[in-house]
């Protein structure tokens, strides 16, 4: 039986809250992506759906994080830029894997 969603994207989601490096969350996404892809081998339209629904939360994150970085405009919150490059990473990633699928 394979895992859910959710299961397969907490590890990813967890790398996003910490802010860890872009390039270390892209290779997260990366294995989500060769699991959803091998899952879903003859089901295109469904990896879509799910492509389309991180790509949504991500962006909706992302938009959340401009704004409370906008309000933390002082020169002291380099985390809160961190976490945002992660995630833009992350959904720049997101995007390639939607093009080539």
């Amino acid at each position: 039986m394979s895992r859910s969603p959710a299961a397969d994207l907490a590890p990813l989601i967890k790398l996003l809250q910490a802010g860890v490096p872009p390039v270390r969350a892209a290779a997260e996404l990366s294995r989500v992506l060769a699991i959803w892809t091998a899952e879903l081998k003859d089901d295109d339209e469904q990896l879509q759906e799910r492509l389309s629904g991180l790509a949504e939360q991500l962006t909706m994150g992302i938009e959340e994080m401009h704004e409370g970085i906008a309000e933390a405009s002082d020169k002291g919150k380099p985390t809160l830029r961190r976490i945002l490059a992660t995630h833009e990473a992350v959904l720049d990633g997101l995007r390639k894997a939607q093009g080539a699928g």
